[in-house]
């Protein structure tokens, strides 16, 4: 008799920013006065236009490889200043937006683990710009967490187009009702959702590290932890 696969799941897919790391554009109580129009701005035009697959605004094209973060930059606060803006430098309103970084986030990396160590796969799909690789790989030793790593500007494709995901499934050799995945944005979430895949908004990454764990292994994340401590 053939023996019965009882796991639900092969794979878990994780999100880099607000999920592997803490929130990007929460609680920016450290941005000057000055520049609080700029972030409006920026996140305006994030909110109208992020959650498109047209591939037609410069967000989309940062993400895709097609122009670099300078070019991003200098097009944007071209777009600020006709906007009725003061004109702003575009590296200073580099960074301001992302002059902040990224803070990684231990939970889920201590989630990752104990999924992957359970002989679940594991990836990394991220939307990033070509100078973003080398912020994440300063994060975490990717290679030790995730057996794949989809980088939209290096595939040219990003969430929540479904061929990103389709392509990160084909490369864990999983079908995707066989993953979880576990996202920050809504539009990325339900995109997945709309391919057969269970799915996770993570808003907090402690709480859904959490719930990562809970559902993969049926267990509480900090179970593991304290056991191995």
């Amino acid at each position: 008799m053939a023996e019965v696969n009882e796991r639900p799941l092969d794979a878990v897919i994780f999100d880099l920013g607000g999920v592997m790391t803490e929130p990007l554009f929460r609680d920016r109580h450290d941005v000057d006065p000055a520049y609080l129009n700029l972030v409006a701005f920026f996140l305006s035009e994030f909110r109208d236009h992020y959650h498109l697959t047209t591939g037609a605004h410069d967000l989309h094209l940062l993400e895709m490889g097609r122009i670099s973060d300078d070019e991003f930059f200098d097009r944007m606060c071209v777009r600020y200043a006709e906007a009725g803006n003061e004109p702003i430098d575009p590296r200073v309103a580099q960074k301001v937006i992302f002059g902040r970084g990224m803070v990684a986030s231990s939970a889920m990396a201590d989630a990752v683990r104990q999924v992957r160590g359970a002989g679940y796969k594991t990836a990394l799909l991220t939307n990033i710009s070509r100078a973003g690789e080398q912020l994440w790989r300063d994060l975490f030793r990717a290679e030790d967490l995730f057996d794949v790593v989809v980088d939209s500007s290096r595939v040219g494709m990003r969430k929540p187009d479904p061929r990103i995901y389709e392509l990160t499934c084909e490369r864990l050799g999983v079908a995707p009702d066989r993953c979880l995945f576990i996202d920050d944005l809504e539009c990325n979430v339900e995109a997945a959702a709309a391919l057969g895949m269970q799915v996770i908004q993570c808003l907090d990454p402690v709480v859904a590290a959490d719930q990562v764990v809970r559902l993969v292994l049926g267990h509480p994340a900090a179970e593991e932890v304290e056991a191995t401590s």
